[in-house]
This record gives structure tokens, sequence and C-alpha cells, in this order.
């Protein structure tokens, strides 16, 4: 697993741009990556879970553990997303993100773990929380601060409700207060299991070239619906790229 686009300054595969350029993602039936139509809103979720990719979700499971779990039904959540409902728009859509305090774990991991190791940092990141009195308000989301082919170095990030003032003396190792990510980005859809999301950065690339749009070295990820394991059908990721100009 790795992120292609953020190492390579042109990435010119014309057959991968042809096909981005036209078909629409949603009629891709081997692995649909990126949605660039606009989604039918929520159904109802099944009792199990599907060998298909779910619906976009923007709820959490009632008993719900420190992060989203797609295995989980009848999903009720007071969480907020950084973007619009996905039903809402057309995708990629362009935005502009606002701050919100949160609780940072900075960590690094190797591609092979990179699912089960952010797992882990958000469930850090949420016992500290509640350890200092922190109510968690926001999907989690992973910052990619560096990478390089083997590995990463990623802040896992929980948005709170508010900024505790005064702030905790010590959350833990490597867990800080700060702000989720804000300016402007455009934003896209992955809606299969986190081993198919090389595939998204992928035809994200090529729609980055397609369009001459030059973006920031780092990358963001929101999960929707964050599944148990990395072949979870189930996950939903708002995948946020911010352009330098």
């Amino acid at each position: 697993m790795y992120r292609p686009y953020l190492s390579i300054a042109t990435w010119g595969s014309v057959s991968l741009l042809m096909i981005l350029l036209s078909l629409p993602v949603a009629a891709q039936t081997a692995s649909p990556s990126i949605e660039a139509v606009p989604l039918a809103p929520p159904s109802a979720s099944p009792n199990t879970l599907s060998v298909t990719p779910a619906p976009v979700s923007q709820t959490m499971p009632q008993s719900a553990p420190s992060v989203p779990d797609a295995s989980n039904a009848n999903p009720v959540s007071t969480l907020t997303s950084l973007a619009p409902p996905m039903s809402e728009v057309t995708l990629p859509d362009s935005l502009e993100l606002v701050a919100k305090p949160a609780v940072i774990v900075r960590g690094k991991a190797q591609w092979e773990t990179a699912y089960s190791d952010l797992r882990a940092a958000f469930d850090r990141g949420q016992a500290a929380a509640s350890k200092a009195g922190l109510v968690v308000s926001g999907y989690p989301i992973t910052v990619f601060v560096e990478t390089n082919d083997a590995s990463f170095t990623y802040d896992a990030i929980l948005p709170i409700a508010s900024a505790p003032t005064p702030p905790p003396v010590d959350l833990g190792a490597d867990i800080k207060l700060g702000t989720t990510p804000s300016g402007k980005a455009i934003r896209f859809a992955h809606l299969a299991s986190y081993d198919e999301i090389d595939g998204a950065y992928e035809q994200i690339t090529a729609y980055l070239d397609a369009k001459d749009i030059v973006v920031k070295d780092a990358f963001i990820e929101e999960y929707l619906v964050f599944g148990e394991n990395s072949a979870s059908p189930g996950t939903t990721i708002n995948i946020f790229v911010q352009p330098k100009k």
C-alpha cells in the first residue's frame, strides 16, 4: 500500500487517464474507488456486509468502538464530518475546510500494517480524550505528513467539541491538542476496502494532472465508516487534497 501521487511530480499514464476521462468511476466494476457522480442518499444498513461496497453512510453505530465500524448495523451518530454529505454534491468537489479543536496522535507506520496501526492510534487518542474529559465530536482523520516506499509519518486526529481551558497537563506520549486541517481542498471519496485505496490515489493523480492542479505534499483521509480490518468492504473514506494555490 503506497500513495503514489505525492512522490511523482508528473504522472503520465495515458491508459489510466483515458479511463478516468472516458468513464464515470461508478461504472467501473473492478474496484469502484472514486465516485465522480452524485451519490444516492444513504440507505438503511443491512444486517450483514455485502461483498460490494456499502452505500455511503455519514452515521456511526450506537454501541461503536472508538472509531466507526462498518460491520455494526443500525448506525446512529452524532459525529460531524469535515465536508457536506456526499449525497448532496457531485464529486470531486471543492470546499473550504474549517479548523476544529482536536486530539492529535503523532506516529510512524509501515504501509503493510497501515490500517491496523491507524486504528490503534485512534484508540489511543480516544482513551486520552476520555481520560481528560474531552468529547470526540467528529470522524477520525489521518494526515499523512511524510511518505516513502516503505513507511509514513502520520497525525491521527480526533475532532473534539471544544478546546479545554486550561488544557490537560499530559495526554500521553506523542499525543497533543491541536486542530483539524483547514483551508481550500478538493474532496474525493473511496467506497471500497482499504486494501483497494491505492487505485483511488492513482485516479486522483490522473485527475490532478488532467486539470493541471498542483497540491501540497500531504493528504488527508476522513473515515466515515472504518471497517474492522483493511479488507472490510463497507469502508467509506473522504480523501482531501489541498491545492498549493
